[in-house]
């Protein structure tokens, strides 16, 4: 317990992180998370430990705390400390959540049967691609959207960003994706839906909107940086952390910045296919 308020007081400004106090086995059917944990707060959370990759917990928080900066929800994120002291990742357990199997997500399926309408669902999934691509995010697929009642209609929220950002390299690959490549789940997701609901999903003028969001995002006030210093340093070793300031202050992720900007990246990957 030492080594963990160690951790804590050398960072003041992270947050306090929740005490769990109760592990149960995940279930769900994913290679990123080993548990479910009841915390002193009485919520339960999804964790991730970096065990697969030690990155994952550095870039779940980083890419879940951008999002909400950027206008995208999903569920709140904290960090947790296990029983034996370690401090990890945790997303909270979210209820009232579309579920179910068949050919289609159950959310997809609903949209489809008039349950749900797509109109109120397009803008969050615009976001919600064009961050994958800023992100470097291959792994969306349908199973890790969550759509949750509201008082009136649905709320679409993104989670697991465990393949993303830094668990790629530090820094990025220079280009978003291979549009190409079949095993890129991000791009295989937008042209399934696509083909369930056409070119019209992806609203184009709001990925415009977004893309101007992620190129404004002020240097000078180091919002990245800020995010990256909110959570424990050995989330992100010292050497990473200067990779990642060195690229975002860089020429490349200026660049990365301006992919909205690229005329043929445009219309190639924003532009459903």
């Amino acid at each position: 317990m030492a080594k963990t308020a160690g951790i804590v007081s050398a960072q003041l400004n992270i947050p306090l992180p929740r005490k769990v106090i109760a592990v149960d086995p995940p279930l769900l059917g994913t290679a990123d998370c080993p548990a479910i944990c009841r915390c002193d707060d009485s919520c339960d959370y999804a964790i991730k430990d970096g065990q697969k990759h030690p990155l994952v917990p550095h870039s779940e928080w980083f890419c879940t705390r951008l999002a909400d900066l950027l206008g995208i929800p999903g569920p709140e994120c904290q960090i947790l400390e296990m029983p034996d002291g370690r401090l990890v990742f945790g997303s909270r357990w979210e209820g009232g959540v579309v579920t179910g199997g068949g050919p289609l997500p159950a959310w997809v399926a609903k949209v489809q049967s008039g349950e749900m309408r797509i109109d109120g669902l397009r803008i969050p999934l615009t976001r919600i691609y064009a961050y994958d691509l800023f992100i470097h995010n291959p792994d969306r697929h349908g199973g890790n959207f969550l759509v949750r009642e509201q008082h009136n209609g649905f709320a679409l929220l993104a989670f697991d960003y465990s393949r993303a950002w830094a668990v790629n390299a530090t820094p990025l690959p220079r280009d978003p994706f291979d549009k190409n490549h079949p095993s890129e789940r991000t791009i295989k997701c937008q042209r399934q839906l696509s083909q369930v609901w056409g070119s019209s999903y992806i609203d184009l003028a709001e990925a415009d909107t977004f893309l101007g969001k992620i190129k404004r995002i002020p240097k000078q006030e180091q919002e990245i940086v800020r995010i990256i210093d909110q959570h424990p340093k050995n989330w992100l070793p010292s050497k990473a952390r200067q990779d990642i300031v060195k690229w975002i202050e860089g020429n490349d992720c200026e660049n990365r910045r301006n992919i909205g900007g690229d005329q043929e990246w445009h219309i190639s990957l924003i532009t459903p296919f």
